[in-house]
């Protein structure tokens, strides 16, 4: 018989290696294991099999150990051992979160970090009382995103039951955070009433660092900034605590809320801003009390990109005339990350402003400025000078506004209305 060269040889063998592990698998013996006694069996000493989607024993001694859920032929659906809870770990995971252990799927929202960053810039929330367990992701540097469990299968009186159930807990959820908020309100108008100190950069290491003023904002006795969360008619709902790190009073509400710099008042009263007259968005605290140390018009500060869509609507039903910028935030490191993120910074605000018939103004920065992780107006203002970033803001404004203008005039050339004006002139 003639010799094998080594490329049949290579061949051989990996046709006789298939052959082997066709035949372990076809010998295995599964496990149908429910999805809460999953870690059980892995204790045991069970295995997943990632192709076949089920538990198995991968000796005689664990088949013994495992024997109550031991099944014959093949595999058991997937649906009896697949664990919402681990898949939708494990999808945010993928989606870059920070996430210690397993997600907690009580309906509730939960803070967590962005991988790689320590604040905790994400929340979500999981669902396993509905016909199918679902969970919600909201990266605030980027977009909302949603999971669904794709492994389960009801039937239709199962699907029915789990829709009401998932009905009746959704209502009482909202009716808990419904109480919630108003309980942390209380609690935030009391704790801001006791404090007695106005922040200012000579007691305050946040304003000092920021080279800003102190806008009505206040002093805790830990040294922190303590700025209110209100609504349009300026009532306080939550607290925002500002030090090395930012918190938020706990089930505070922050949606559709944000904190005014108005030393003048003019928001106070809703006859006075009008056509003509400005006010700015930014999504911090310093870029805000910059922007306003620039230009010296209302500033809004919504806390996120995430709410200023929502605030921008608000204050344009108060205010229908005023013009309305937002100093943009640039992300411009997230689209680069190992897993990329959008710039969330320049698309929230492009969509606030697209929502009100607002201006978007950037910061023009550098490649150096970005290298040195300058994303903001305050950055620009501390690495250039308070003029020369007044400036730039002025001149960004302008760009943006000529911008529009163009638009405008490009929409009013566009063919259907030229052809309309050609039939009037006809």
């Amino acid at each position: 018989m003639p010799a094998l060269d080594k490329q049949d040889q290579r061949v051989k063998e990996a046709n006789d290696n298939g052959s082997k592990a066709k035949k372990s698998k076809q010998n295995r013996i599964y496990l149908a294991v429910p999805f809460e006694e999953n870690q059980k069996a892995k204790e045991l000493g069970a295995r997943w099999d990632r192709e076949a989607s089920s538990w198995y024993a991968p000796s005689a001694k664990v088949a013994e150990k495992t024997k109550q859920w031991s099944v014959e032929g093949k595999a058991p659906a997937a649906e009896e051992t697949r664990d919402p809870v681990e898949e939708f770990s494990d999808w945010m995971r993928a989606q870059g979160m920070d996430l210690k252990g397993q997600a907690i799927m009580d309906g509730r929202w939960h803070r967590i970090a962005i991988m790689g960053e320590k604040a905790k810039n994400a929340s979500y929330r999981g669902h396993l009382d509905a016909a199918v367990p679902n969970g919600m992701l909201n990266n605030f540097k980027a977009t909302k995103s949603e999971w669904k469990f794709d492994g389960v299968k009801l039937s239709k009186d199962e699907v029915a039951k789990a829709i009401e159930a998932g009905k009746k807990a959704q209502k009482e959820r909202a009716d808990e955070l419904k109480q919630d908020q108003e309980k942390a309100a209380k609690t935030a108008f009391g704790i801001w009433s006791n404090l007695t100190k106005w922040a200012e950069p000579e007691n305050c290491d946040y304003l000092k660092r920021k080279n800003v003023l102190g806008y009505g904002v206040k002093l805790d006795k830990d040294g922190r900034m303590v700025v209110p969360l209100r609504d349009t008619d300026l009532r306080i709902h939550s607290l925002q605590f500002v030090g090395e790190e930012k918190h938020y009073l706990k089930n505070g509400r922050k949606e559709g809320l944000f904190h005014a710099i108005d030393p003048k008042r003019y928001l106070n009263d809703k006859d006075k801003p009008g056509l003509g007259d400005t006010i700015v968005f930014a999504e911090g605290y310093a870029t805000g009390a910059s922007v306003h140390k620039f230009v010296r018009k209302p500033t809004i500060i919504t806390f996120d990109g995430g709410n200023l869509v929502k605030v921008a609507k608000a204050m344009r039903e108060k205010f229908p005339d005023i013009t309305m910028l937002f100093a943009a935030d640039d992300d411009h490191h997230l689209p680069l990350r190992e897993i990329p993120l959008a710039n969330m910074g320049q698309e929230m605000a492009r969509e606030a402003a697209d929502a009100v018939g607002g201006y978007v103004v950037s910061p023009p920065l550098t490649k150096a400025e970005k290298a040195k992780g300058l994303t903001d107006w305050n950055d620009l203002e501390k690495e250039r000078g308070t003029d020369k970033a007044a400036f730039q803001f002025v001149m960004q404004t302008r760009k943006s506004l000529d911008a529009e203008k163009i638009k405008e005039q490009e929409l009013s050339r566009s063919p259907k209305k030229e052809m309309s004006r050609d039939l009037e002139v006809a």
